[in-house]
């Protein structure tokens, strides 16, 4: 079963791709990432003009994007639907460079469902809900909590109903993990870019949790190993890279223990989460969250220079109540340039960990740097545990 310290609830087989001649990136490339327009703005008569159940997803002001985008599409013999247009390009060398420099919009979900589910087996979604989870409870409550101000989960919409349903089937098909808090901002964020496909939600998610590249079952199981994992990684690169930023008083759960719980979804707003996760997409959430949290510190480093403990407890209650500005294409840029976390520091720390408090998720990581080993050690767990596959 899930289990948690950080009430977040009660708180207001893609290979190594080398990039084309043309990926250089530039600091300017990047810097125009945020979105034009909230997607907390769009309650009105044509909010669901682009997508039947949900929210048109944001428009970008990032003109370098639109550029290569293009520019690689036209490169496709066949661009008749979206599905195909991702299918072709996600096999050239430069795919994740694009993906990192954000999709366009009609392109976003595909691109994400590509890099999660290419090559996997397709899970039975209805099978997982023939019955109830041990679970309901708890997910009930968190569902009437679960981005609320958004119109797609206000008050008993489909979206409330959708989200229920993909929870069920997760704690149904990893019994070991059950339902955890932090589960729901996660599933929420896939089904609003997903246009509201609960079926693939619930296989990209399923993806997210089980996958060699993110592994987020070990986040939300009982004692959160993945969590602390990365708390540990992250602490030890903030004294590399900042010396000077004192954190000793500062509890990790006002700020990092959110970000890590929920991928970035109670404390950014939505529309730079959704560019967030475009990095996660491409990086996996092993090395990509530490790496993003890396690059909210870089730039947002003189704002957090002046914060004091109660400081991080205020900013970090939620996107609403966000006092730090940052430009979420700044955030990328620093974390793939300057915070790029190698698979032998990963392999070094799970080993001196599990000397203290052996897990089978530091035994996995050991492996991190043989990428083989570390992929086929990952597939035999989870056949073993969950009988997934």
């Amino acid at each position: 079963m899930g289990n948690n310290n950080v009430c977040l609830g009660e708180m207001q087989n893609n290979p190594t791709r080398q990039g084309s001649p043309e990926t250089k990136w530039k600091r300017e490339d990047l810097k125009s990432g945020s979105c034009v327009q909230s997607l907390m703005d769009k309650e009105n008569a044509n909010f669901f003009k682009m997508v039947q159940c949900g929210p048109a997803i944001p428009h970008y002001k990032n003109e370098h994007s639109n550029q290569r985008w293009a520019k690689a599409i036209a490169t496709l013999n066949n661009t008749d639907d979206i599905q195909t247009t991702i299918n072709l390009l996600c096999n050239k060398p430069e795919f994740e460079e694009l993906v990192l420099l954000g999709p366009p919009k009609q392109y976003r979900w595909e691109t994400w469902k590509a890099l999660l589910t290419n090559g996997q087996i397709q899970l039975s979604y209805e099978k997982y809900l023939e019955y109830k989870p041990i679970d309901e409870k708890n997910i009930l409550k968190d569902i009437d909590r679960t981005l609320v101000q958004h119109a797609l989960f206000k008050h008993e919409s489909c979206g409330q109903e959708q989200l229920k349903r993909i929870l069920f089937a997760i704690s149904n098909a990893l019994p070991g993990v059950g339902y955890c808090q932090g589960m729901n901002f996660v599933c929420a964020l896939a089904l609003i870019v997903s246009g509201c496909d609960e079926h693939k939600t619930f296989q990209c998610f399923m993806q997210m949790l089980t996958n060699e590249k993110h592994l987020l079952c070990f986040n939300f199981c009982h004692d959160m190993p993945l969590h602390f994992f990365f708390i540990k990684l992250i602490h030890y690169l903030i004294r590399r890279k900042f010396p000077k930023l004192n954190l000793k008083n500062v509890n990790d759960s006002l700020w990092l223990s959110k970000m890590i719980l929920s991928l970035f979804i109670y404390v950014f707003k939505l529309d730079d989460c959704i560019r967030c996760w475009d990095y996660l997409m491409v990086r996996g959430m092993i090395r990509g969250i530490p790496e993003l949290i890396l690059g909210f510190i870089d730039v947002t480093y003189k704002q957090l220079e002046q914060f004091k403990e109660e400081d991080y407890g205020f900013n970090f209650q939620g996107y609403e109540s966000s006092t730090i500005q940052f430009n979420v294409g700044e955030l990328i840029y620093a974390a793939k340039q300057k915070h790029n976390i190698d698979r032998q520091l990963i392999s070094r720390l799970a080993i001196q960990m599990k000397r203290n408090k052996p897990s089978q998720l530091l035994d996995l990581l050991s492996h991190f740097e043989n990428i083989q080993t570390y992929k086929k050690h990952v597939q035999f767990y989870m056949k073993t545990i969950f009988d997934l596959y």
